[in-house]
């Protein structure tokens, strides 16, 4: 009998350890009894399938942004949403618009000066672009170029802004006088580009395009014409009666009043011109230059019959 009296100990205090377990956890068992048995009983009567929800609860408020799940609230910061189809944040520039006024007298004494002013609405793109794309003006002369990657060379000026930031910009210019500006919009994603040349237009404001006349070619008058890449400028005078000492010239001149001949000086003497038409011809190539339009003269003078006139008017210059 001896053998077994550490067994019956060990059991004894098993039984013991049970129903101390009891005792302290008797409130617990209970309320989790009942619950099964009402889940069981709520189970048999819906005939619906019961689903145990997980509720994970977090200190921290911003664990919600941080699993990337927050639907609304204020807890937490919004992660950036990656977007997969990269070309999206491609910058693809609008045409560029802009206005020019005279300058603030105090800036233009005489009356020579004007503005380019470029509105924050005048740079835009065809669908939204990153916020910090960068913006960039380039204003320059004929010898202002652009780069593929977008850099620029010779610019005179220049304006750096972000897409989020730009909000216009005003340049002060000779007034008629040609300004190239090119646009650069870039990001990680792209570059795009725009190029302008254009100008602030005083004695130009009211100049004719070409093809154009000027005066009545049935007396006195001068006509143009563009023909590729060259202007003709050609004074026209019909004699009535055979004359004497006929003098006809011709020349295509700055419109800023300066010593600047744009189309050669020309003339015509004939010292006994016989009745019909007489003519001079001038021209000039489109290329490099650098005013808005030129101011086109023609002189007439004739002894006999006595005539004496002006055929003026400005003509524009057609972009390069």
């Amino acid at each position: 009998m001896k053998t077994f009296k550490p067994i019956q100990k060990h059991l004894e205090r098993i039984r013991n350890r049970g129903i101390q377990f009891v005792r302290w956890n008797l409130l617990v068992l209970l309320i989790t009894g009942l619950s099964l048995f009402f889940l069981k009983c709520e189970g048999k009567s819906s005939g619906k399938e019961t689903h145990l929800v997980p509720i994970l609860l977090a200190s921290d408020p911003n664990t919600t942004s941080q699993l990337g799940n927050n639907q609304g609230g204020s807890a937490g910061t919004e992660l950036p949403i990656a977007v997969e189809d990269t070309s999206a944040g491609v910058p693809i520039l609008n045409e560029i618009t802009y206005i020019t006024n005279d300058a603030n007298p105090a800036d233009d004494p005489y009356s020579t000066k004007g503005l380019l002013q470029f509105q924050k609405s005048s740079v835009s793109f065809q669908k939204p672009v990153p916020a910090n794309t960068e913006v960039s003006l380039y204003f320059g002369k004929k010898n202002m170029e652009l780069q593929p990657d977008g850099t620029v060379t010779n610019a005179l000026q220049s304006l750096k802004r972000t897409a989020a930031n730009f909000s216009g910009y005003t340049y002060l210019t000779d007034a008629d006088k040609k300004i190239k500006v090119f646009v650069v919009a870039k990001n990680q994603f792209g570059v795009s580009t725009k190029q302008l040349t254009i100008g602030h237009p005083r004695n130009c404001a009211n100049a004719l395009k070409i093809p154009a006349t000027v005066g009545d070619c049935n007396d006195h008058c001068f006509d143009i014409t563009k023909i590729g890449d060259t202007v003709e400028i050609t004074a026209k005078y019909n004699l009535p009666i055979d004359g004497t000492s006929l003098y006809l010239d011709l020349v295509g001149s700055s419109p800023r009043s300066l010593p600047d001949n744009i189309a050669k000086a020309v003339n015509l003497e004939i010292p006994s011109p016989k009745v019909g038409l007489h003519t001079v011809k001038t021209s000039f190539n489109i290329y490099e230059k650098e005013y808005l339009c030129t101011k086109v003269i023609s002189f007439l003078t004739i002894d006999q019959p006595l005539r004496f006139a002006i055929a003026q008017g400005y003509i524009s210059i057609p972009n390069d």
